[in-house]
């Protein structure tokens, strides 16, 4: 069987790839090679609990991504991030800019120290060097820590609620929605078309969803909740004008498999929104489209795999459809028995109750217990 190429599957397919100038600089093309080695151990965001910076350490390579592990936690909570990530930071950086570190399991926050635990380990800090971010040019913006805005819930996207500014690193900002748990927070830039000045619902119609246990909720007024917090509206000219995505229907692109994000695969672009486009994976049944984010470092302009030396999973053929109930394995169509619901821990599976793709497991948020609960996965 002949290598599968872009070139042709576009002209066969008779379709279009997203042009490149429409991704952003982090999902575009990477300008240097991955220098991260297995083994090296760095600071970064844990992506669940965005306000909480961990101790993690290289576990796999591939292409221009890294597979990160929480030391001292259970391997199925490793999660996948480019090697230009604006969330990873070289060793000591939270001491430096005054960020609480959240230490292995099993080591106290005050007992913990970088050099004795790198030697404890007999492990290497990441170099310097290899951290993208630490030379980014900084454009001063108009948001603070503790200012107050409007924001889309990610995770309900209907909803838009009422948020505070909690952290502030580089040219980003940590949106916090105010009384809930920081499960919901999220990074962003001052050009997101997630967040909205204090009055933007208002002024165009939209609900504004107002803190849990608010006693006035029924007739919530943001100047007597500024009053009563004490805090300040972002201002109004601190948020920067979203230039429309460009992202169309049919458009092709690679796209990071959110339920194996080992994988990278063929996708369409089925449906958009403002700021959102939906994901077919090509050759798959449509049950497995799902919406993601235009900013997310998940969707790459095709090509980018062979560019990066990262494998891209080609479009399912009809024959592999058939082939893979044939051959025994996993009864998912399409689905090779590789990756777990328990994801990094376990490399295979045989059945639907641990299959990522079955019907059971489809649109489980999450499949594991969260990883700070104490539960055991």
């Amino acid at each position: 069987r002949q290598a599968w190429c872009w070139a042709s599957y576009l002209e066969e397919e008779r379709a279009i790839a997203v042009p490149t100038k429409l991704f952003k600089e982090y999902q575009s093309f990477p300008y240097n090679k991955n220098g991260f080695k297995v083994g090296m151990k760095l600071e970064g965001v844990d992506p669940e609990h965005q306000s909480i910076y961990c101790v993690l350490t290289v576990a796999e390579v591939c292409g221009y991504r890294i597979r990160l592990h929480f030391d001292g936690y259970p391997d199925c909570y490793d999660f996948w991030v480019n090697a230009d990530s604006s969330d990873i930071h070289p060793v000591g950086w939270c001491e430096k800019t005054g960020h609480k570190l959240h230490p292995p399991k099993g080591y106290k926050e005050e007992e913990f120290s970088w050099p004795s635990y790198l030697k404890a380990c007999k492990a290497q800090a990441a170099p310097k060097s290899l951290f993208e971010n630490q030379n980014a040019t900084v454009i001063p913006s108009g948001f603070r820590v503790g200012m107050k805005l409007e924001a889309v819930d990610k995770k309900n996207p209907t909803f838009i609620c009422v948020a505070t500014v909690t952290d502030m690193v580089d040219n980003r900002f940590l949106v916090h929605f105010d009384n809930w748990d920081e499960s919901y927070d999220y990074w962003c830039e001052a050009a997101s078309p997630h967040i909205h000045p204090v009055g933007w619902c208002k002024e165009h119609k939209r609900t504004l969803i107002t803190p849990p246990d608010y006693p006035h909720a029924k007739h919530f007024s943001w100047e007597k909740y500024l009053e009563e917090t004490s805090s300040l509206p972002a201002p109004a000219r601190a948020f920067k004008v979203k230039p429309s995505h460009g992202f169309q229907k049919n458009m092709k692109l690679e796209v990071v498999d959110k339920r194996n994000p080992v994988f990278i695969r063929v996708a369409t672009i089925v449906d958009t929104d403002d700021y959102r486009i939906k994901v077919h994976f090509d050759g798959w049944d449509n049950i497995y489209d799902y919406w993601t984010d235009v900013d997310s470092p998940d969707i790459h302009p095709a090509g980018w795999c062979t560019k990066t030396g990262h494998p891209l999973q080609p479009p399912l053929s009809p024959l592999e459809l058939v082939e893979a109930l044939e051959h025994g394995g996993c009864p998912t169509a399409g689905c090779k028995g590789v990756g777990h619901i328990k994801r990094a821990r376990h490399i295979g599976h045989h059945s639907a109750v641990s299959c990522p793709y079955s019907e059971m497991n489809l649109n489980k948020e999450s499949l594991l217990p969260d990883r700070l609960s104490g539960e055991m996965p």
